[in-house]
């Protein structure tokens, strides 16, 4: 099966860009190596790639990418972009003008050219990678001498790692979900009581005082229903007893008219006399065309109400403001007692820590400056001691060179005397040398008178004689070299007998300059002497190497500026000790201890002088306001003439027109009943009848001669009277009950809403106990989460490192922003004290170890621009055998340098190499 790749670049068309025009590279997956020298656009395509993955900067700076990329021909940015994305080939088609508004981006098929919708369609790369530009620039993307990163707000690098390890997705975010259940828990429950919970609590109360009101009515109406009904049992009765005695009203009718008219006629007047109070009340209330208004007179008491009121909040804010004053006096004078941490300016608990860590620094090397110290003296003694144990070493020390050359001579003589020993033979040599010299005699004798006889021969052409001759000096030639041969052995003996003879004399002489070493030396036998020769060497070998160990740590004592650190650790310590003394402490961490409470004093104080100059400025704030109401409120009452009324006064001048309004209302309501009972009384008759029939009562003089009748008639007019009364009770009874309920709500309807709101309020207030216990728990998960994926870090990081550098770092750690800290031989050290080659190493190994937690499989780009321009050759090779190792899906590397190209060939790797022209 085919191998599927997350995504990898396959071409880039460059239309326009920068200094680019009409350039076309082709990738591969895996090792893409572009070798260009200088000026010829490394850098732009590497940064074209990234724009047309995530877009180009707008920024308003002077230098936004946009300006550095705008070729100077005046063209548009322009090109195209192929990638291969799980599988599916995609064109990234853009442009970008002048401005943003002029910019197009395109995501189309490589196939059909159809135009593709994705989520982020101007940052493509955030749908491909699932990583932001900012986390995009410190893991995949190393520009030139950028290998570096740190920590910003945009990047989310530990996010994703740590969603990873927490759901195995790194958009699955904790983070995101313990946000949404703050933001859900800010709806609920607000700072300002303006969530949702704290709006029904809120209005739970108002109910609650709703409901008590309304109970409290209910209390004071209570009587009024009882007496309204038995007012209206009361009129029953007596409309019944009129109905009995209505039969016996025929007869006294007129009489009865006679007394109707005159109550009619007094309710007549007394709605007259209530009609003139209430001209004269208007009259008082009307101003000019205009009438004043229970609205209007509310508006100027509101208006009033927020004058007092800010004069209230004015009169606080005055007095928190004298309150803070005195807390900052009492803070200044608690603040003289630290008067020596402010002559120590800023940052004076990092100082303080800083001198602590000094400090301790300082003991640690003095300690070790005397460990070593201690260390050479027993070293030293240890050489003494062993001197002593050898004796006579003066003599063997100073001989022991001439010894050895002895024993050596020695040993070398009695080896060639075994062997020439071995090797000659003694067998009658004078003898055989005797014989020897006469025989070769003779062969020279033989070889003369040849030599005549074949000169003879040849003069005179005896061929035969001739023939003959030269076997003869044939066997004459081998005869000389035989005896000559032999003559030479003879001589050869004869020196070597001599020789071995000389060999004697000096080992002689050796073992006699033996024995007088042997005898110096005080040993008893040869053997005793070799055995102190061989201690006294080991002692010498001890001696030497120990001596080279006390050189070492002489020079490493060297290195230390003793003076100077003692200098500097008294210094540090008298420092240490007036802190002690002025702050009465006993450790450096009572001091920070002390130093922590007088930031935060210091902090409070500031705070304090803060909140005093805001409340000053509300203060003159509110001042303004008053100034501004005062003037609405003056020209609102100047209608009413109150303009010279202090403003505090004004509402008991307001209280007057209210109450003339009251007035008004209840002559007017008192009318209303007046006319109520004067229609009653009438009974739909025509008054003008009425009087006409009075003038017949009074003409024709009718008399009542039954006592009986007028008894009767008596109670007649005492019932009716008493009916009128009655209803008239039961009007203003009526009326004040349904005055008293306008604008109320019934109780049934208060206590429905006061048990829907509590049934709500408990809903809310479990879902915001399992809000806050959800976000508990997530958020303890979560940093228990972190805390795991830094060790994890560390290990990727030293490990990598290690293979760049080919060294033995023990450990790295990687703190919140990044900054980077490494452990060598016990010793842990910031990471920009290396070399600037090993720091971009180190941050090199960060950024893969950032992308293999990512991106656990790999299966992403990596881009690389001139990355190794600080690198040896070694380390150089170290890094690409690391870059290949990683199996990234493609490695696209820009240099100038053709030393990668070297190793890759050397190494025998794949990959594609595009030269730039």
């Amino acid at each position: 099966m085919k191998e599927v790749r997350l995504l990898i670049i396959k071409k880039v068309s460059i239309e326009f860009f920068a200094g680019l025009k009409g350039k076309s590279l082709d990738f591969t997956k895996g090792f893409n190596l572009i070798y260009g020298k200088n000026e010829q656009g490394k850098s732009s395509i590497e940064n074209f790639i990234k724009i047309w993955l995530y877009g180009i900067d707008s920024s308003r700076g002077k230098f936004n990418d946009r300006k550095k990329y705008l070729p100077l021909t005046g063209e548009k940015i322009s090109g195209e972009l192929t990638v291969n994305y799980k599988g599916k080939g995609y064109i990234i088609k853009r442009s970008f003008g002048t401005t943003k508004k002029d910019d197009t981006c395109e995501i189309l098929d490589e196939i059909t050219g159809e135009v593709i919708e994705i989520e982020h369609n101007n940052e493509p790369g955030k749908d491909f990678f699932s990583i932001n530009l900012a986390t995009f620039m410190k893991t995949l993307f190393i520009s030139q001498l950028g290998v570096i990163v740190s920590k910003d707000k945009e990047e989310e690098i530990m996010e994703k790692i740590t969603n990873i390890y927490n759901t195995g997705d790194e958009n699955t975010s904790v983070k995101k979900v313990i946000e949404k259940l703050e933001k859900r828990k800010k709806q609920l429950v607000a700072t300002r009581k303006g969530g949702e919970l704290d709006l029904l609590k809120e209005n739970n109360n108002s109910l609650k005082t709703e409901l008590w009101e309304a109970y409290k009515l209910g209390e004071e109406n209570v009587d009024n229903e009882e007496n309204l009904l038995k007012k209206k049992q009361y009129k029953v009765n007596i409309k019944e007893q009129i109905q009995k005695l209505d039969l016996y009203k025929k007869y006294i009718k007129k009489i009865k008219l006679q007394k109707d008219y005159k109550e009619i006629s007094n309710y007549c007047i007394k709605g007259e006399e209530l009609k003139r109070k209430q001209e004269a009340i208007s009259g008082e209330l009307k101003n000019g065309n205009d009438y004043i208004t229970v609205e209007f007179l509310d508006e100027i008491n509101e208006k009033c109400s927020r004058y007092l009121s800010l004069l209230d909040i004015k009169q606080e804010k005055s007095n928190k403001f004298y309150q803070l004053q005195e807390e900052l006096k009492e803070k200044n004078k608690n603040m003289k007692s630290y008067s020596v941490f402010s002559s120590m300016g800023n940052n004076i608990k990092e100082k303080i820590y800083t001198l602590k860590l000094e400090q301790k620094s300082l003991e640690e090397k003095l300690n070790d400056i005397i460990n070593i110290q201690n260390s050479i003296s027993r070293f030293k003694m240890d050489i003494s001691k062993q001197a002593n144990s050898i004796g006579n070493l003066e003599f063997i020390e100073k001989y022991r060179d001439e010894i050895e050359e002895l024993l050596n001579f020695y040993k070398e003589g009695l080896k060639e005397l075994k062997y020439k020993i071995e090797s000659q033979s003694y067998r009658k040599p004078e003898a055989r040398l005797k014989n020897s010299h006469k025989k070769i005699n003779f062969v020279y004798l033989t070889v003369l008178i040849s030599v005549l006889i074949f000169v003879y021969s040849m003069i005179n052409q005896i061929i035969p004689v001739v023939i003959i001759c030269i076997p003869i000096f044939i066997v004459l030639i081998r005869l000389y070299l035989k005896y000559s041969l032999a003559i030479k052995n003879s001589d050869f003996i004869n020196k070597n007998n001599q020789s071995i003879g000389n060999l004697k004399e000096r080992i002689i002489e050796y073992e006699d300059k033996l024995n007088f070493y042997i005898e110096d030396t005080n040993s008893a036998t040869y053997e005793e002497f070799i055995n102190k020769l061989t201690q006294y060497d080991k002692y010498k070998s001890y001696k030497d190497n120990v001596s080279l160990v006390v050189k070492n740590k002489e020079d490493e004592l060297n290195k230390y500026d003793i003076t100077e650190l003692k200098s500097k650790y008294n210094r540090n310590k008298g420092v240490i000790a007036s802190l002690y003394s002025v702050m009465s402490c006993e450790s450096l961490d009572k001091v920070l201890e002390q130093v922590e409470f007088y930031e935060e004093l210091k902090s409070n104080i500031n705070r304090r002088e803060y909140e005093i100059n805001g409340i000053k400025q509300e203060i003159e704030n509110i001042n303004e306001q008053l100034i501004d109401k005062e003037d609405e409120i003056r020209k609102k009452v100047s209608m009413l003439g109150l303009e010279n009324v202090e403003i505090i006064d004004l509402h008991i001048k307001l209280k007057e027109y209210k109450d003339k309004m009251n007035k008004m209302k209840e002559i007017k309501n008192e009318l209303q009943n007046v006319e109520e009972t004067y229609k009653v009384l009438l009974k739909d008759r025509n008054i003008d009848e009425i009087k006409e029939e009075m003038r017949q009562i009074i003409s024709q003089e009718i008399n009542y001669s039954y006592e009986s009748e007028e008894e009767i008639d008596v109670e007649i007019r005492r019932q009716s009277n008493e009916l009128l009364k009655v209803e008239k009770e039961i009007k203003d009874l009526e009326h004040l009950i349904e005055k008293r309920y306008l604008g109320k709500r019934e109780i049934s309807e208060i206590e429905e809403d006061i048990l829907i709101n509590k049934e709500r309020i408990i809903k809310l207030e479990k879902e915001f106990k399992a809000l806050e216990l959800a976000s508990d728990i997530f958020q303890e998960s979560f940093d228990e989460i972190r805390e795991n994926v830094g060790p994890d870090l560390n290990e990727k990081v030293v490990k990598k490192f290690n293979l760049l550098t080919d060294e033995g770092y023990e450990e790295a750690k990687i703190s919140e922003d990044y900054k980077l800290k490494i452990r060598s031989n016990g010793v842990l050290f910031d990471g920009d004290i290396l070399s600037n080659g090993a720091k971009d190493q180190l941050y090199l190994a960060l950024r893969l170890s950032f992308i293999n937690m990512i991106f656990k499989n790999k299966d992403v780009p990596i881009f690389l621009d001139d990355a190794f321009v600080q690198y040896d050759d070694e380390r150089r090779k170290k890094a690409l055998e690391l870059l290949i190792k990683e199996d990234f899906a493609q490695t696209i590397l820009f240099t100038c340098q053709k030393i990668e190209r070297g190793i890759l060939d050397n190494d025998c790797y794949e990959y594609n190499l595009i030269m730039l022209n």
